[in-house]
């Protein structure tokens, strides 16, 4: 057998076996010091990350998926679900590039607490945003950008209870900042 990182010859029974990413990922065979290689560097990636830059990258992400959504919202009229999950995951990009494209627990954690936070401001500004369309078809206007915090609170929760797919997309949003920085690791494949 062949190595197929270094091209070196391997020993029988020496190999090791690589799983493959997804359902048609194919098995690498590689030598024991290009695994311990490989490790090495999967390990670096967990080292040190500047967690100050992975917070302002997170919130600067989380500004601009925010802004894309609302956006969206405004121009469609339709509040797209899918778009919540382009958050998160922008979110986790951020916060893994702004760590020093770094990956690990402690950014999944920011991560996924700049997209909730994110995720609910969103969903504020697009509730407001049709409240002050009902309210301008009666004549009102003048509602404030920010209202009391528990009212926001409470156009959140409500508009979320009245629409249950939004809670749906929200945790695939999670799910998505969850993974996107979490840490890599070598799988390796039991020889049968």
């Amino acid at each position: 057998m062949i190595c197929q990182v270094c091209e070196a010859e391997i020993p029988k029974g020496h190999q090791v076996e690589i799983q493959g990413r997804g359902k048609r990922g194919l098995n690498s065979i590689v030598c024991a010091n290009c695994a311990e290689s490989i490790e090495r560097e999967l390990q670096t990636e967990t080292e040190n990350p500047n967690m100050i830059v992975a917070v302002l990258a997170g919130l600067a992400a989380a500004v601009v998926g925010t802004l894309v959504w609302y956006g969206v919202v405004i121009i469609t009229e339709y509040q797209l679900g899918f778009i919540a999950v382009g958050v998160g995951w922008l979110i986790g990009i951020g916060v893994a590039f702004g760590a020093g494209r770094k990956r690990g627990p402690a950014l999944q954690g920011i991560s996924v607490a700049i997209t909730l936070a994110a995720l609910v401001v969103s969903q504020y500004l697009i509730v407001r945003q049709f409240a002050v369309e009902l309210l301008a078809e009666e004549g009102i206007t003048g509602l404030p950008l920010w209202l009391p915090l528990d009212l926001m609170i409470d156009l959140v929760v409500t508009s979320i209870g009245e629409n249950l797919i939004t809670l749906v997309f929200g945790a695939i949003a999670l799910w998505a900042a969850f993974s996107t920085p979490a840490r890599r690791r070598l799988h390796r494949v039991d020889p049968a």
